[in-house]
């Protein structure tokens, strides 16, 4: 659609009919130019930034170009070879998807994107789409954020990875829950997966209380919030998998719990009872990789991420 100017941008619907204010078509992102599509992924000094993080972070260098044949050129001539270059273009793509999403969240929301939430959903989306096309890769979640090209390992290809993480029996779906404690930050992150294991809906972000016992608590009543926004709630039974066999043995033993998160065991009691179907595990060590790297890579984000 970029390639062959169809996005149906506000200087693309005007060319067919539509009247805007030359105040209504300028860029969202720089609110100078005419808001061409050009413009839009690739000229404004907005993007050009964001394009040069998305580059640096995979070790390669950006160069201005005009529109989107440049582009194309530019992405495809990098070095990288296989799956790599596979990985590449697909981040690439995820990127120019993300773009657009966010503009439209500008354009018809009004919700101002911030360089870091726009490189961060891009890695993320990124890396949803190279599990969801590559499944038999171990794509190494925690490099992934900081040096893609290095997450892909031959040597783990369909080998120990895929025996730590358990796929849910037919019916289930599986929610996987971490939360770290950073420089006295506390952080929660969560991955929905089903039967195949493809993520399904993610969560990172700050937790007010420094305690990550605290924080995977919390992660739990988050990790009901998403199902139910899905419209999974009452039609499917849940696993939710910890990291912490302290939080699992309070969710067992209502005598254990501590007196200050009292309130939010009555708030998962609730659920569990409305949903029926709930099972609390713990998590196999090392087998909670893409909930911990939500965590980690959250770090940087000031407010909660929820897709």
């Amino acid at each position: 659609m970029i390639s062959i100017d169809c996005l149906p941008t506000k200087d693309f619907l005007s060319r067919r009919g539509l009247q805007f204010s030359n105040l209504e078509r300028n860029c969202p992102w720089c609110n100078r130019e005419p808001k061409k599509v050009e413009h839009l992924f690739f000229q404004c000094k907005f993007i050009i930034g964001f394009w040069r993080k998305i580059f640096e972070w995979w070790d390669t260098k950006w160069f201005p170009v005009e529109g989107f044949s440049e582009f194309f050129s530019l992405c495809n001539k990098v070095s990288y070879l296989g799956v790599g270059k596979s990985l590449w273009l697909i981040s690439v793509t995820a990127a120019c998807w993300s773009i657009w999403l966010v503009r439209n969240e500008l354009v018809f929301d009004r919700k101002s994107p911030s360089m870091n939430g726009l490189v961060f959903q891009s890695k993320l989306r990124a890396l949803m789409w190279v599990r969801a096309i590559h499944n038999e890769l171990c794509v190494e979640e925690k490099l992934w954020w900081f040096c893609p090209i290095r997450s892909w390992n031959k040597a783990f290809k369909g080998g120990v990875r895929g025996r730590l993480w358990c796929p849910p029996r037919k019916g289930w779906v599986k929610f996987n829950l971490c939360g770290v404690v950073n420089e006295d930050e506390a952080r929660c992150g969560g991955v929905l997966r089903y039967l195949n294991g493809v993520a399904r809906a993610v969560f990172s972000g700050p937790i007010v209380a420094k305690d990550s016992l605290v924080s995977e608590v919390v992660a739990i009543l988050i990790a009901f919030e998403m199902f139910s926004a899905i419209g999974w709630f009452g039609k499917s039974s849940l696993i939710i998998e910890l990291g912490s066999k302290e939080v699992c043995c309070w969710l067992e033993n209502n005598g254990l719990r501590p007196w200050g998160l009292l309130p939010c065991f009555r708030e998962i009691d609730s659920k569990v009872a409305s949903l029926g179907n709930v099972c609390f595990t713990i998590a196999e060590k090392n087998g909670n990789d893409l909930a911990f790297a939500l965590v980690v890579a959250g770090i940087r984000r000031p407010g909660m991420y929820k897709a």
